[in-house]
C-alpha cells in the first residue's frame, strides 16, 4: 500500500456489509470519511449484491481499491467440509481481480482459527474444532500467500457498546435464548475457563485504525486479555442484565442456570435425558452443543488488541435483545422435558 494511502481516508470495498460485522465497519467507516462500497451476498438498500466465489465481481465493484476489508463468512459451525470450503475459502480467491499492488487487504477472520494446535498450519481437519475453524485457517492462509493480508481475529461477538445494537441475534444470545426457554436446564462448560468477548464496534475501531496506519505483519486478536472474565462471570453478567430489564417490566427475576462439566454432560446428563426429549429439543441441542468447546477453553487466545470491560459490553446487548425479544425476556423457562407432539 503506497503511503499517500495510509493515514487518510480513501476508497474502501467492505464485503459481507449487511453481517454481524460488516454493518458496523460501514458505517463507522463511512462516518469517519471512507468513500466505502458495501456489498453482500443477496445485496441491500445500500449493498451491492455479490455472491463471492460463485459470480464475477459486479462491474460496480471494479475499484481501484485502497483497502478491501473482507468481512464475508458463514459463521456455522456444523457445515459438512465442502459447504463450509466454499462459503469461507472461495470467496477470499474471488478478490483477485479487485485486488491491486496498491490494495491493502483487511481479512476478518476468528480468534478460534488457530484450532487445537494454536496455529492455522494444518489443513487437517482433525485438528480444529469444527469446519468452520478449518475453513477460516484456510481462508487465512490465502488471503495471506495472495494478497499479504492483514489478518484480525475476533472472538465470540456481541452489539456495538453505545446501545447494543447489531444486525442478528446469534452465539451469545443463542445461550440466553436457551437459557431463558429452558432449551437447556444447566450451562455446559468450566465455570472458570476464560470466554473472550468483544463487541461490534471494537471489531471496526480496530479494522479502521489499521486501514488508516497500513498492514501488520502478526495477526490482530481482539479481547481482553488479562481483564478477561471466566464463563461464570459472562453468564452472571447476561442475567444480570436481563433480570434488571425483567425487574423494569414488572416480571421477577430468573434465577442463573447451574453449570456441568462437558465431560458429565456427555457421560451422565445427556444420556439419560436424550430418549425423553422432543425432536425440537434434540435439534437445539446439538445446535447449543458447538458452543461447549469456547467455554471450555483452558488457554488464552494471544490476545495482542486490548478491548475495555467486557463485562459492560454484554450487559448492554442482552438490554438491547430484551428490548428486540420482550416475548423471550419475560418468558420463564419451561420443563425440559416435553411431549413429543411439542416437537
Amino acid at each position: 500500500m503506497d503511503q499517500a494511502a495510509v493515514n487518510r481516508p480513501g476508497t474502501m470495498l467492505v464485503t459481507g456489509a449487511t453481517g454481524v460485522v460488516g454493518v458496523e465497519i460501514v458505517e463507522r467507516a463511512r462516518a469517519a470519511g471512507w468513500h466505502v462500497t458495501a456489498s453482500s451476498a443477496r445485496g441491500a438498500a445500500d449493498a451491492v449484491a455479490w455472491r463471492m466465489g460463485e459470480a464475477p465481481a459486479p462491474e460496480q465493484l471494479a475499484g481501484p481499491w485502497d483497502v478491501i476489508v473482507h468481512a464475508a463468512a458463514r459463521p456455522r459451525w456444523n457445515l459438512p467440509a465442502q459447504e463450509a470450503k466454499d462459503s469461507n475459502v472461495a470467496p477470499v480467491a474471488a478478490l483477485e481481480p479487485l485486488v491491486g499492488q496498491a490494495t491493502h487487504v483487511i481479512h476478518v477472520s476468528t480468534a478460534y482459527a488457530t484450532g487445537l494446535r494454536g496455529n492455522t498450519r494444518s489443513s487437517d481437519l482433525a485438528d480444529y474444532r469444527n469446519t468452520y475453524e478449518w475453513s477460516k485457517a484456510e481462508a487465512e492462509r490465502e488471503a495471506t500467500s495472495r494478497y499479504g493480508a492483514t489478518i484480525v481475529r475476533p472472538p465470540l461477538v456481541v452489539g456495538r457498546r453505545s446501545d447494543g445494537a447489531v444486525s442478528r441475534h446469534t452465539g451469545l444470545y443463542s445461550v440466553m435464548q436457551s437459557g431463558v426457554t429452558g432449551m437447556l436446564p444447566v450451562f455446559i462448560g468450566e465455570v472458570d475457563a476464560p470466554v473472550e468477548v468483544v463487541s461490534t464496534c471494537d471489531i471496526a475501531t480496530c479494522v479502521l485504525e489499521i486501514a488508516e496506519t497500513g498492514p501488520r505483519a502478526e495477526p490482530v486478536v481482539l479481547g481482553a486479555g488479562e481483564q478477561v472474565l471466566p464463563l461464570k462471570g459472562v453468564v452472571d453478567s447476561m442475567y444480570l442484565s436481563l433480570n434488571r430489564w425483567r425487574a423494569s417490566h414488572g416480571y421477577e427475576p430468573l434465577e442463573t442456570p447451574g453449570f456441568v462439566t462437558p465431560d458429565q454432560w456427555d457421560r451422565f446428563y445427556l444420556p439419560f435425558a436424550k430418549p425423553h426429549l422432543t425432536n425440537r429439543q434434540l435439534r437445539q441441542i446439538d445446535l447449543l452443543g458447538e458452543f461447549i468447546p469456547y467455554m471450555s477453553v483452558g488457554e488464552p487466545i494471544g490476545v495482542n488488541w486490548q478491548v475495555d470491560d467486557p463485562a459492560g459490553a454484554i450487559e448492554t446487548a442482552i438490554a438491547a435483545w430484551a428490548d428486540r425479544r420482550p416475548h423471550l425476556a419475560k418468558s420463564s423457562p419451561r420443563p425440559w422435558v416435553g411431549e413429543e407432539g411439542a416437537a
